[in-house]
């Protein structure tokens, strides 16, 4: 069993690396030891491996959804499912602007693979990049409220 697991976790940061070398510039490339321990190929530093624990938020950021992604691929692959809808919450807000602008692009860049990524966020200057979003509101007396763009005048 854990040949297995090995093996599909090396699949898995193969099918990430192809979104996480772009993010970064193929700079970092995510990596497996023999432990199953993430580890991150620095090619700015001579391309010796170190620790995920060692990149910045925004880096981590970029690492998670882009292993997130290749899991969502992997499952709709194994399941043969026509959903290509992903759910993020939250994580943009530890990005400077740079990062968000590229981590921004990658997501306009899943609709080319007829991908649909929701996203909740609370970075304005994410949210002014979105054209297409549900407003939540709080109400005292209603609870939540919930306003569709495309109703907005």
């Amino acid at each position: 069993m854990a040949y297995v697991s090995t093996i599909f976790l090396q699949e898995l940061v193969a099918r990430a690396n192809h979104r996480f070398s772009k993010l970064t510039h193929n700079q970092l490339y995510l990596e497996v030891d023999t432990d199953n321990e993430f580890q991150v190929r620095d090619h700015l530093n001579g391309g010796k491996t170190r620790s995920v624990k060692t990149l910045s938020g925004g880096q981590t950021f970029q690492a998670a959804l882009c292993l997130a992604l290749a899991l969502a691929d992997s499952i709709q692959q194994q399941q043969g499912s026509g959903h290509n809808f992903f759910f993020m919450d939250e994580g943009f807000g530890s990005l400077d602007s740079e990062a968000l602008r590229v981590v921004f692009d990658t997501l306009t860049a899943l609709r080319h693979e007829q991908r649909i990524v929701g996203i909740i966020s609370h970075v304005e200057g994410l949210q002014q990049e979105i054209d297409t979003y549900l407003r939540i509101e709080q109400d005292t007396e209603r609870g939540s409220l919930v306003k569709p763009s495309w109703l907005e005048v």
